[in-house]
């Protein structure tokens, strides 16, 4: 089964691995189809998020988050 973790973090281990560094967080096992949904975000410049325990498809960062 596919995994979400965090901000912008989708995969199919556990954990997910980036930059060889595993990604920590409450890992949420989501649907093949939310984790081709959420590749069709990222890809297009969108973001996903794990909040409260419920995966976000199309998540806005609120402003006072942004960098």
């Amino acid at each position: 089964m596919p995994y979400a973790v965090g901000l912008d973090c989708v995969g199919t281990d556990n954990p997910i691995i980036v930059e060889g560094v595993p990604v920590e967080g409450d890992y949420l096992e989501i649907s093949w189809d939310d984790y081709t949904a959420a590749i069709n975000c990222l890809v297009n410049g969108l973001h996903v998020c794990v909040v409260n325990g419920v995966f976000v498809l199309d998540y806005e960062i609120p402003p006072e988050a942004s960098p």
